[in-house]
């Protein structure tokens, strides 16, 4: 073959009514088998090119996949685009894999008697998984050759992923004290400290990065994504002038309407204008709650 360097394992030209039923569960399983495919850039409709199709996607790709069904089989292509389809093969290297999907020999010599002659995976016979497997040992040796026979086929079954998942949720369950309930913030302080001010009572108070903060049992600061974490509505702005007090004219305090709200305390504003101090007031909220967006 060429020493071009390759984008994609393979490309898989097919007819579009193929896509669903075997194409895409076929692709599914090479992707899992660490076979890069490129196949949605080369549906065939109705007045394609088979042979550009090809020729396009061998540019990009090292091997080439022809799945030859009634459906492709139909569109009836022209007698050039079949004439010298095997000169496609690049130094004569098997570079073209047909798969029959539904057809028969008789059929695949009708249409093509150069296919007919080539070497074809028969869904008839094998399973997408059993095909995935055997294009992975023709495409990549390398991988076929690095895992045992029983760990491909898990693989390509799908149940070493599921494996992991299962693994991974192990993990996440054993780390989920560590973890704010809400968004999975870490854990960023862990501290004990007392609950009463005679220190006769102690607890142990936990901050999380994202913000939550629990006492004991009792929540003191709410994580953003809480579903019920309050609207800025559920406040009441108060304002005050205060001229003599300070440089600052006016302040402005936010006092909690609803239980919730109660859980996560604004802090005074303070500024030259009502505006000013209502704005920051806003601002103060909204740097704390953006991170629900």
């Amino acid at each position: 073959m060429s020493n071009n360097i390759k984008s994609w394992d393979i490309f898989i030209s097919h007819a579009s009514e193929d896509k669903e039923l075997f194409v895409r569960p076929l692709e599914e399983t090479l992707q899992r088998l660490d076979v890069s495919v490129w196949y949605d850039e080369f549906t065939l409709r109705l007045g394609d090119s088979l042979r550009k199709s090809i020729d396009k996607g061998l540019v990009s790709s090292s091997y080439a996949i022809v799945v030859i069904s009634q459906n492709f089989i139909k569109k009836k292509w022209p007698e050039y685009e079949l004439n010298g389809l095997i000169s496609r093969e690049i130094d004569k290297d098997r570079v073209i894999l047909p798969i029959w999907h539904g057809v028969t020999r008789k059929q695949v010599v009708q249409f093509s008697p150069s296919l007919a002659d080539k070497y074809a995976f028969d869904t008839e016979r094998e399973t997408a998984q059993d095909i995935a497997i055997k294009i992975l040992r023709e495409v990549r040796p390398d991988l076929y050759a690095s895992h045992p026979r029983a760990e491909i086929e898990r693989i390509a079954s799908g149940e070493a992923l599921r494996d992991l998942q299962h693994e991974f949720d192990r993990v996440k369950e054993e780390l989920s004290e560590y973890l704010c309930p809400y968004c999975d913030a870490s854990l960023h302080a862990r501290l004990e400290a007392p609950f009463d001010d005679e220190q006769k009572h102690w607890g142990v108070r936990e901050i999380f990065s994202c913000g939550y903060q629990v006492f004991g049992s009792s929540i003191e600061q709410l994580c953003p994504t809480d579903p019920q974490f309050p609207k800025f509505d559920e406040y009441e702005l108060r304002y005050s002038n205060t001229p003599d007090e300070s440089h600052w004219q006016w302040a402005c305090i936010a006092v909690a309407r609803t239980e919730m709200a109660r859980l996560f305390k604004l802090s005074p504003s303070y500024g030259r204008t009502k505006e000013e101090v209502e704005t920051k007031m806003r601002e103060s909220y909204q740097r704390y709650a953006k991170r629900t967006e």
